[in-house]
């Protein structure tokens, strides 16, 4: 049975248990427990679930202001739904409210500036493209683990703002680094159990459209 936090309908029942068992648990520990619901949901991309998550993510900023934790995870999910809703605005507003406090508070890094990217993109955002062509620099010039599913994202969406740039040559090199990586299929860990994670598992169409249009150029 599914850990009661991790649930992937919500009826009234679903609702009410939920609830009782969120009362119960340790008051510090709630916030974890309303976001990790709040994911399990959006996961489905069932709209009226996507509505259900929307509200337990906001409870966690009302109710538990203070809590530093998971305010970033919580921009970051709530940037998640309205990507999905096709609201790309309001989804570029939380993923930059993501960003900004993990600057305050970088004791908790999400995936806030991979969403951020893929959205100015989606977005056809162009005047964003030098905020997250800097963002992403600093990302893969950090001396900080990245697996292969990270790289795939960032070496497409560099490949895409330099295409737009008119520099051919440079997003050729990216389109190809974005490539290798959707096609590694181990990490970087030490860890032998562990070697598929954060490998692409599925690539993203729209995305290989975009950057693949510069393997052929320069």
């Amino acid at each position: 049975m599914a850990d009661w936090y991790r649930r992937k309908s919500w009826t009234r029942a679903d609702e009410e248990e939920y609830f009782v068992r969120l009362g119960r648990a340790r008051k510090n520990g709630r916030p974890q427990y309303l976001r990790v619901q709040a994911v399990e949901l959006i996961e489905t991309k069932d709209k009226n679930l996507l509505s259900v998550a929307e509200v337990l993510l906001y409870k966690i900023l009302t109710d538990y202001p203070d809590d530093r934790i998971e305010k970033s995870q919580t921009y970051n999910s709530l940037g998640e739904i309205y990507r999905l809703k096709g609201d790309y605005e309001t989804a570029l507003m939380y993923f930059q409210k993501s960003l900004d406090f993990e600057r305050e508070f970088p004791n908790v890094i999400t995936s806030a500036y991979l969403n951020f990217s893929e959205t100015v993109v989606l977005a056809e955002r162009t005047d964003l493209y030098g905020s997250v062509e800097k963002l992403l620099t600093e990302k893969i010039g950090h001396d900080t683990l990245t697996f292969p599913g990270q790289n795939y994202i960032m070496y497409s969406v560099m490949a895409i703002i330099f295409e737009f740039k008119g520099n051919l040559k440079q997003a050729k090199a990216f389109a190809n680094l974005a490539d290798k990586n959707a096609t590694t299929e181990i990490n970087s860990l030490w860890d032998p159990q562990k070697k598929k994670y954060g490998t692409v598992k599925e690539r993203k169409k729209w995305l290989d459209k975009l950057a693949g249009q510069n393997k052929n150029r320069g």
